[in-house]
């Protein structure tokens, strides 16, 4: 129960205060009498609707009436009397990604490409509409606990054309949080000099929230800077290269580093031209690594970071922010993208090695091994991982695999390629790595035969 509790607005009755700022308070309502559960965001009791100031919270009413995807939060009713005005938004019962961050600071690729798809077809959506977010952070993409995933907060969103007599473009109070000008952090260099903006800024800005999910930081910040630096960061966005996403997360794929590293060119015109192509960027991503749908990967992972109930099965979404060295140490098992290594060894199955393989599989896997080495498995787009005839998990997978020094007998299957049967050596308190591309059919394949691949040993 909160001090709000009772408080009502018209036909809904409010159930709890959500959140505050210097312009609303947004709250967890009951309409009556159908009961349905909404959120009102209302300007507060000290400013004036006809303030200039609560121009802006008409305005955000505006833009979304024009608005209806599933990726956008959808606006229910607006009202304005002389004394009072709200907004009534559809609740989202879940967290902001900004939560999702404050509890794992790095994610999947599968994850991550998942939430950019998501907000990327909700921006598309804005964009057809002449509409243009500015504000595109993790605090503004709600994440419900049935997966939906939804962009919220157009207070100062743009529309392309100028604004109309009845509608100007005000500007809120700086104690806002900045929020009458975007966050600094994840605004685009043009968006930061103040210039006419439009869909190319908002892809600027989501392609820093897709860095920040995959590295754990985002791509101008430097070691040790303060919340309160704001004004630099926005200088190094003007200024300074971003800096490359494999620096900092070396097991991304790079085809998804591409097309993040894409969103954050300076020039708009080097970016994807829209968020549409963005979307079908990701998408094509996203469906060749995992025939999960997104809804799936987002409660899983809401799950697994403890902000939801539920069974994750695997938490493979999730990535370790530190890496644990492998001697004398216990590696469990969880997910992230493995490290891609250099050219090695062809390495070949044969007859005596599938014996040899079916002997090692009557044992049980020893998962702390004594003088143990480690496997790390990197396959493209995915495989399932059998080691000595037990299924390990399915990649991409967080640490390597701690293994007895010795031969191992490795199995990658995919459903759609050929299985891929390895001989690989393990040497104690090494780490070896296996790459390989699951061949996968193309129209005119009659089979999917295996792919390439190449194994190196070397330390983690």
């Amino acid at each position: 129960m909160t001090a709000a509790t009772g408080r009502a607005f018209g036909p809904y009755r409010v159930l709890e205060e959500l959140g505050s700022g210097s312009l609303s308070t947004v709250y967890r309502a009951v309409q009556e009498p159908l009961g349905r559960v909404v959120a009102v965001k209302a300007l507060k009791s000290t400013i004036s609707p006809t303030s200039p100031f609560a121009a802006q919270l008409e305005r955000e009413a505006r833009v979304l009436a024009t608005l209806n995807h599933p990726n956008v939060v959808a606006l229910h009713d607006f009202v304005k009397t002389q004394s009072q005005m709200w907004l009534v938004l559809e609740f989202i019962d879940g967290v902001s990604l900004a939560t999702v961050l404050g509890k794992r600071a790095r994610f999947s690729a599968e994850f991550a490409a998942t939430i950019g798809l998501e907000v990327a077809r909700g921006l598309a959506h804005a964009h057809e509409r002449g509409v243009v977010h500015r504000d595109v952070k993790p605090a503004n993409v709600a994440l419900s606990k049935r997966g939906d995933v939804k962009l919220v907060d157009f207070g100062i969103a743009q529309r392309e054309q100028l604004p109309s007599a009845d509608e100007p473009l005000v500007r809120a109070p700086k104690s806002e949080t900045d929020a009458a000008f975007g966050t600094p952090a994840y605004m685009s260099p043009e968006q930061i000099l103040g210039e006419t903006v439009d869909a190319r800024s908002d892809v600027f800005s989501l392609g820093v929230v897709l860095y920040q999910l995959l590295a754990g930081a985002r791509p101008f910040d430097r070691p040790g800077d303060a919340e309160g630096e704001k004004r630099a960061a926005a200088h190094r966005i003007r200024r300074d290269p971003a800096r490359p996403l494999r620096e900092r997360a070396p097991e991304v794929p790079r085809p998804l580093e591409r097309i993040v590293m894409r969103c954050l060119e300076k020039l708009p015109a080097d970016r994807f031209t829209s968020a549409e192509e963005l979307a079908e960027r990701l998408e094509s991503f996203v469906r060749a690594r995992t025939s999960d749908h997104s809804p799936a990967i987002v409660v899983r992972t809401l799950v697994a970071a403890g902000l939801a109930e539920g069974d994750p099965g695997t938490d493979r979404w999730l990535v370790e922010e530190k890496r644990v060295p492998i001697g004398g140490t216990m590696l469990g098992f969880g997910v992230i993208l493995a490290v891609f290594a250099l050219a090695g060894t062809w390495l070949q199955w044969n007859a005596r090695d599938e014996r040899e393989a079916a002997q090692a599989g009557s044992k049980r896997l020893e998962l702390a091994p004594p003088n143990a080495g480690a496997l790390r498995v990197v396959a493209t787009p995915w495989a399932e991982v059998n080691v000595d005839g037990q299924r390990i998990d399915v990649t991409p997978m967080a640490r390597a695999i701690p293994l007895a020094a010795g031969t191992h007998y490795v199995t990658l299957t995919h459903p759609s390629a050929t299985p891929d049967k390895r001989v690989v050596v393990i040497t104690a308190g090494e780490t070896t790595t296996l790459e390989a591309t699951m061949k996968l059919p193309t129209p005119g394949d009659k089979d999917a035969g295996a792919g390439a691949a190449r194994v190196e040993d070397g330390g983690s």
